[in-house]
């Protein structure tokens, strides 16, 4: 009788050790800082330039929007036809963006013009005059966006849910329609001050020698920066928790929205927190997912992730389901909520989690430009590499009996914005 053998599996080890290339700084002859990581292996440049122009600089709702969208429209010297037509006849790619803190310009080129990438740019951020009839354009354009997305339960939930986090704050400015007609030429070149070099950092990535440095300072360095200090963020808000419900009569979904403040980024609760919110929404085997998702077959998805800001964090929740069955979801949100505060979670889950989570960042240090922007996610914050070491090391140590403390300090329904968009 011949002998059955039983294939043994190795078992998951998460004692590895991860290495992150770190960036390198340098700066130019203005004095503004550059930092650049130097690992490519094809002949391509990444450049970003991150702006004190996010949407925490605005005065009026869509401000920093449109401020962006317009930059790369045209200069005194080049049509926006023309910057695209520029970019493109050297295979380069021009984009814009913005987000609650920063606005950024990127380029991406190949190395061997990216001197003719550097003269787009330096006319854009000295000369960006800001057509009125391609400001009009723009306007008309993302109106009728805008009208679009304010049909969709999700985008109205998640505007309410800023403005109920933040209020009295720009991070919760209310907007309507209409507001895209107050916004004047004059607005736009008032916020234009804010893309100046003065408070600017950038970064490069890809495959950097000396010369890409060169001639970053022979475009960029000549440009005159101010020795004024930068102004601080706006820092106060108020918090309306508890219950909210926005009606749209029409809709098929109902949108649920919960959202709650956590501490800074990096510091000492944050890194367990990053691991709590994994087990619980922040993966797709995550606890909301096999509850709402797997069990009860009540959405396609629903997910929790953790945003930082220059002010404090926030816990978000989101996802959509069938009006009648909001109020059921909601509860079962807290459900799980309750069971991570008062039941020890297992350690074959926590393990799962572990491996994850360590996965998921090799992967997203898999190339210069990945690791680029884990060098941003940090240098945003004033924070050094020392936080990925906090965070790995969080990851692989931290106790069942740590992630219930906190789920018990911050899983607080009391403390939290839990907000309705649709039906009910």
């Amino acid at each position: 009788m011949s002998e059955t053998i039983t294939p043994s599996i190795p078992a998951v080890s998460n004692t590895f050790e991860i290495k992150i290339i770190e960036a390198e700084k340098t700066a130019l002859k203005n004095g503004v800082p550059v930092y650049f990581v130097n690992a490519g292996t094809q002949d391509i440049v990444r450049l970003e330039i991150y702006f004190d122009a996010g949407i925490i600089r605005q005065q009026k709702p869509f401000q920093a929007f449109l401020t962006n969208l317009m930059l790369i429209e045209g200069t005194t010297n080049r049509s926006s036809a023309q910057i695209s037509e520029d970019i493109d006849f050297y295979g380069g790619y021009l984009s814009v963006d913005y987000a609650k803190d920063f606005a950024s310009l990127t380029l991406h080129i190949l190395n061997k013009y990216f001197d003719k990438g550097l003269e787009v740019i330096k006319d854009i951020l000295q000369n960006a005059n800001f057509p009125q009839n391609e400001l009009d354009t723009m306007i008309a354009n993302q109106k009728s966006a805008y009208m679009v997305d304010v049909e969709k339960v999700s985008y109205v939930a998640q505007k309410k849910l800023n403005e109920l986090m933040f209020k009295g704050h720009p991070y919760g400015t209310a907007s309507t329609a209409d507001d895209f007609n107050k916004i004047s030429r004059e607005d736009i070149l008032a916020f234009y001050k804010y893309y100046n070099l003065s408070f600017a950092q950038i970064t490069l990535s890809g495959k950097i020698e000396q010369k890409e440095i060169d001639l970053l300072d022979k475009y960029l360095g000549i440009i005159p920066v101010s020795a004024k200090e930068k102004s601080p963020f706006p820092a106060s808000f108020s918090f309306d928790a508890g219950k909210h419900f926005v009606e749209k009569k029409d809709a098929m979904q109902s949108a649920i929205k919960v959202g709650g403040h956590l501490p800074f980024k990096g510091t000492q609760d944050f890194y367990g927190l990053l691991v709590l919110n994994t087990i619980f929404g922040g993966y797709f085997g995550s606890r909301l997912m096999n509850n709402i998702r797997e069990d009860k077959g009540w959405t396609y998805g629903i997910s929790s992730y953790i945003e930082s800001t220059a002010i404090d964090s926030c816990l978000i929740i989101s996802t959509e389901v069938k009006g009648d069955i909001a109020e059921k979801a909601l509860a079962e949100i807290f459900v799980e909520m309750d069971k991570l505060s008062t039941e020890l979670v297992a350690e074959d889950e926590l393990e799962k989690v572990r491996t994850y989570m360590l996965g998921k960042f090799l992967k997203n240090l898999d190339g210069p430009f990945e690791v680029c922007d884990r060098f941003w996610g940090i240098q945003q914050f004033g924070l050094g590499y020392e936080y990925y070491h906090q965070y790995i090391k969080t990851i692989k140590t931290i106790s069942a009996e740590e992630l219930q403390r906190l789920a018990k300090k911050y899983f607080d329904k009391d403390k939290l914005v839990c907000l309705i968009a649709g039906i009910r």
